[in-house]
């Protein structure tokens, strides 16, 4: 099997359950903003606000996991089951997330500190600021990179975070088909981000029509990647093994 072949599965498995996933990412792209606009009036958000926020986001993110898991193994597209496994891996899933963020802080730290002790010759700071980004972003392009199914192997195999971490960078390392997979993704949200810049340039004068443009292009593409990544998971996960799953 190959990326494209995960490609073109995840566009059928995608649009199985599009009319499910379409609704799950307008509730999870429009609750934070309605949020932050009702708790601001205007003055900067409250970290009240910012967690409330960050918490709704991290539910309706398990909450399309969960679906997208659910139908995979079961071919159930119900939301009140989904609902229900939501509720049950919504706490372990962000645990790992933030011991995942955690980590990648520590990583983070001294890679800025390296970056700016080699960067101090360096004579403009607009230099300096981009020679400390390149090299923070080489530790970090790998951490991302070999822990990003650790929240999925929690979420299907109910592993602790460190357990998860450990089984993602295992998964991952020396897997060929998770890296054509990733650079295939890289290649579309290249795309994305092109289709982005282009609305912009071609709607600039109506920032309306261009914040709507942009909002339902999100609810649209994001909950693909979702289902392109669950299924690069799967396929990678026990390749040994024939798949049982929805193709």
């Amino acid at each position: 099997m190959t990326a494209i072949d995960i490609f073109k599965q995840s566009l059928s498995f995608y649009g199985q359950l599009f009319n499910k996933l379409f609704w799950l990412s307008v509730a999870s792209s429009i609750t934070p903003v309605i949020m932050l606009m009702a708790s601001t009036s205007g003055q900067q958000p409250s970290l009240f606000a910012v967690l409330i926020i960050a918490a709704f986001s991290m539910f309706f993110s398990v909450y399309i996991m969960s679906l997208i898991h659910q139908f995979s193994t079961d071919q159930d597209d119900s939301l009140k089951n989904a609902f229900a496994l939501t509720l049950s891996k919504v706490m372990p899933v962000t645990l790992t997330g933030f011991v995942f963020g955690l980590g990648v802080a520590l990583i983070l730290i001294p890679a800025v500190l390296v970056g700016t002790m080699l960067s101090s010759g360096f004579e403009t700071e607009q230099v300096r600021n981009l020679f400390i980004m390149v090299i923070a972003a080489i530790p970090l392009s790998i951490v991302f990179y070999r822990w990003f199914y650790a929240p999925y192997l929690t979420l299907v195999d109910g592993l602790s975070p460190i357990d998860a971490i450990k089984a993602s960078n295992k998964q991952v390392k020396g897997n060929k088909l998770v890296f054509r997979g990733f650079t295939l993704l890289g290649f579309v949200m290249m795309a994305y981000v092109l289709i982005l810049v282009l609305l912009n340039l071609m709607i600039a004068v109506n920032p309306v029509a261009l914040g709507f443009a942009e909002f339902a292009l999100n609810v649209i593409v994001m909950p693909f990647f979702s289902v392109f990544i669950y299924r690069l998971f799967i396929v990678t996960k026990q390749p040994e093994e024939p798949e049982s799953e929805i193709q």
